[in-house]
C-alpha cells in the first residue's frame, strides 16, 4: 500500500537530496569537497605564477586528486540542480552555487584555460627545416702542451673538417678557409666567465690555447684580441685572482694576457664591471666615454636592453652593437668586430638552474642603470640583447670541469667540481645549451648520485616549465622573432663528435673518428 503525497495524490514520497543516504553520505561528500578544495588551492599556489608548471608530475597528481575529489560533490550538485529545475523549485542561490561548482570542475579538469600572465614568454617554434651543428669533443687531455690546449685543438680540427673554420683566409687549411670566422685584421672580443673563483670561471688553459690559435692566422694576424667580462656585483679583481680554473690554479686571465702580450701579441683585458653604472651615448652621437648604452624599458621583457662601448688599452674604440669606430672618418665597421663566447658549464641552483652559453650573456649586459636585467632574463632579455648587437660568432662551452651538483652553483669550489674533459662548440647558443645540459650536466648529476626530481630552481632540459628551459626558451623566442635561426629541439641538432685521444695531424691538430648524427640517437 502506498502513501500518497499530501499535495500530489498518487505519487510516492522520496527523501530529499539533503537527507538521502544519511550521515555517512553527507560525511563522504563533505570530506571529498574539502579534499578537492585543498588540492585545488595547493595547485593554484604552486602553479599560479607559472601555469606551465601544470606539466610537473606533482602538479598532475594534484590535478587528478582535485578532479576526483571534486567530482563527487560536482555530480551531486548537478543532480540536485536537475531535480530542483524539474520540480520548479530552483532558487537564485542554488543556481549560483551550481554555476560555481561547475566552473570549479571545469577549471580543475583543464576545460577553462587561464592565460599565462608572464610577459615576454612567447611560444615560438624553430623553423622545421633548420639544422643546428653542434661540435663535441670528449677525452680532452688534462695538461696543456706549452701554450696549446690539445682538447681545443681537437675541437677546432673537428669543426674545420665539417665546414666551420676558425680563420677566414684564402689559404686553405685544417681550420682556415674563405668562409671562416675570423679575418687577419679583425678585433676579437673573447667573453669569459670570471664572476666566481676556483672552478666557477672559464678554464684559463683553454683560454690560453684559444688565444694562441686565433693569432696563428695563415695570413698573419694583424688584428687585436680583448678579453672581456662584467662580473656585476662580484668584482673582477683585476682579472688576477689567486684561485683560478686551470691545472696551475695560479694562472689567471691576466697572466695569460701578459704572457702573450710579452710575445708581441696584440691582446689586452677590459673589465666591463668598472663601467656598469655609467650611461653613455654612441660614438656617432659624439660621446667617446666608456660605459653602457641603455634602451628604454620594454614591458614585454620586463627590463632594458644594454650593451657596452669602450676604448681598449691599444686605443681601439668598440661599440658592441655598431662595431669598430674609426675616429678620423666617424664611421663604424661592424664586420671587423668578432665575438667568441667562452663560458663554463655549471649548475645554477641560486636562480636559473644551469649556466652555459646563453646565461654567460649576463656578463655582457649590466644589471645597473635600472635595467632589471637579472629578473628580465626569465622573459628573454638576453636573447633580445643578442638580437640588438648580434649573437656571438662562436660559442665554445667549457666542460672540462663542471658543477654537477643541482644543490649548488654558480659558485664552484675545487672540491665541488666534477671533471668531464669535454668541450662543446656551436654558432647556435641555444642548441649548444640544450645539448650540453642534456648530455653533460644531467649525466653529471646522475653520476654524482643526484636523482630526479631536481630541486628548484632546476635545470631539467626536457621540462619546458623548468627554470633553465624558461629563460632558454624565452631567449630563443626573442632570437627567432629577431630573424635569427636557432633551436631548442634535440631532433634538429646535427652532432659532430670526436674523442680527443686520436692521432695527430702533421700540424698538431688532433684527428679521430667523427660522426654526424641527430642528437636524439642513442
Amino acid at each position: 500500500m502506498s502513501i500518497d503525497h499530501p499535495t500530489c495524490p498518487g505519487r510516492h514520497e522520496h527523501p530529499s537530496p539533503s537527507t538521502r543516504g544519511g550521515p555517512l553520505r553527507r560525511w563522504f561528500l563533505a570530506n571529498s569537497l574539502l579534499a578537492g578544495v585543498l588540492a585545488l588551492v595547493w595547485l593554484v599556489l604552486r602553479s599560479g605564477p607559472k601555469p606551465s608548471r601544470l606539466a610537473y608530475p606533482c602538479q598532475q597528481a594534484s590535478l587528478s586528486a582535485a578532479t576526483l575529489a571534486l567530482g563527487a560533490p560536482l555530480v551531486a550538485a548537478v543532480v540536485a540542480v536537475r531535480r530542483q529545475l524539474v520540480s520548479g523549485l530552483a532558487t537564485p542561490f542554488g543556481l549560483a552555487a551550481a554555476v560555481v561548482a561547475v566552473a570549479a570542475g571545469l577549471a580543475v579538469t583543464g576545460v577553462l584555460v587561464v592565460a599565462d600572465p608572464q610577459p615576454g614568454v612567447v611560444a615560438v617554434d624553430p623553423p622545421r627545416d633548420y639544422r643546428a651543428a653542434v661540435f663535441h669533443v670528449s677525452g680532452c687531455p688534462e695538461d696543456p702542451v706549452g701554450d696549446a690546449f690539445p682538447g681545443l685543438d681537437a675541437l677546432l680540427g673537428l669543426m674545420g673538417t665539417n665546414g666551420l673554420q676558425l680563420h677566414r683566409s684564402s689559404i686553405p687549411g685544417p681550420i682556415s678557409g674563405p668562409d671562416g670566422l675570423i679575418a687577419a685584421d679583425d678585433v676579437v672580443l673573447v667573453k669569459i666567465n670570471y664572476q666566481w673563483g676556483e672552478r666557477g670561471g672559464t678554464n684559463t688553459d683553454l683560454l690560453r690555447g684559444l688565444l694562441l690559435r686565433i693569432t696563428e692566422h695563415p695570413e698573419g694576424f694583424t688584428g687585436e684580441i680583448v678579453i672581456v667580462e662584467n662580473t656585476q656585483f662580484a668584482g673582477a679583481d683585476n682579472f688576477d685572482r689567486a684561485a683560478n680554473n686551470a691545472q696551475d690554479h695560479g694562472q689567471s686571465p691576466r697572466d695569460v694576457v701578459d704572457d702573450l702580450a710579452g710575445l708581441g701579441v696584440a691582446v689586452s683585458l677590459f673589465d666591463w664591471t668598472a663601467i656598469r653604472h655609467t650611461p653613455v651615448a654612441e660614438y656617432s652621437a659624439g660621446d667617446l666615454a666608456d660605459g653602457y648604452v641603455v634602451y628604454p624599458y620594454d614591458p614585454g621583457f620586463q627590463g632594458r636592453v644594454s650593451y657596452p662601448k669602450f676604448r681598449t688599452d691599444l686605443g681601439t674604440y668598440i661599440s658592441l652593437r655598431d662595431g669598430v669606430w674609426d675616429l678620423p672618418s666617424s664611421t663604424y665597421d661592424r664586420n671587423r668586430l668578432k665575438v667568441v663566447n667562452l663560458p663554463v658549464l655549471k649548475s645554477h641552483h641560486s636562480t636559473y638552474g644551469a649556466t652555459a652559453c646563453v646565461k654567460n650573456w649576463m656578463g655582457v649586459i649590466t644589471t645597473g642603470l635600472s635595467t632589471n636585467s637579472h629578473s628580465a632574463m626569465r622573459y628573454g632579455i638576453l636573447g633580445q640583447t643578442m638580437v640588438e648587437v648580434r649573437p656571438a660568432d662562436l660559442n665554445i662551452l667549457d666542460a672540462i670541469w663542471i658543477n654537477a651538483d643541482p644543490y649548488t652553483g654558480p659558485a664552484t669550489t675545487y672540491a665541488g667540481a666534477t671533471r668531464r674533459d669535454e668541450l662543446v662548440a656551436s654558432t647556435d647558443p641555444v642548441a649548444a645549451d640544450i645539448w650540453a645540459v642534456t648530455n653533460i650536466l644531467i649525466p653529471g648529476f646522475l653520476g654524482n648520485g643526484f636523482t630526479p626530481p631536481w630541486p628548484q630552481p632546476d635545470a631539467t632540459p626536457d621540462d619546458p616549465s623548468s627554470d633553465f628551459r624558461q629563460y632558454l626558451d624565452a631567449s630563443m623566442a626573442a632570437l627567432l622573432n629577431g630573424g635569427y635561426q636557432t633551436t631548442n629541439d634535440l631532433g634538429q641538432i646535427d652532432l659532430y663528435s670526436l674523442d680527443a685521444g686520436g692521432a695527430l695531424f702533421d700540424d698538431g691538430f688532433e684527428s679521430g673518428t667523427t660522426s654526424a648524427w641527430s642528437s636524439t640517437s642513442p
